[in-house]
């Protein structure tokens, strides 16, 4: 995603087109997949910790962004696909975290699964799986 992209997007979800978030987004569309928290902050240094959290908090508000992993103490955030927008997230796919190289990808389903428990109200599921990546193999 270029900066025109990113750009277009904000302006889509009505947020201010500020240099914090364009810096957030073409850092993470740039790592080809997700990035933590860490990585992020580095990457926007020097940076105020409340403005980045609030900048991920506004993000994922309006539907551009997502946590896409969570390991021990670190938060990962990847950019939403096109289904998401700000009433709601929409993701059918699951996060895979590589033990050899520590990235972690957001992996299309070949085949939905479908969750049902009787006089439960699912709103949410989360599937992360960890293992070898495809170029780790």
């Amino acid at each position: 995603m270029n900066s025109k992209e990113i750009k277009k997007l904000l302006q889509k979800r009505k947020l201010k087109v500020t240099p914090t978030r364009l810096e957030l987004l073409s850092s993470i569309s740039e790592n080809g997949s997700s990035m933590s928290y860490s990585a992020i902050q580095k990457a926007l240094e020097p940076i105020d910790r409340v403005t980045l959290y609030r900048t991920i908090e506004s993000l994922k508000e309006k539907g551009i962004i997502h946590k896409a992993f969570q390991d021990k103490n670190e938060t990962y955030y990847a950019i939403c696909g096109v289904s998401c927008a700000e009433d709601h997230h929409h993701h059918d796919h699951l996060h895979f975290k590589c033990l050899m190289c520590n990235t972690i990808s957001c992996e299309k389903l070949e085949n939905p699964i479908e969750f049902s428990l009787p006089n439960f109200i699912i709103n949410k599921t989360s599937i992360n799986l960890e293992g070898t990546c495809k170029l780790c193999i």
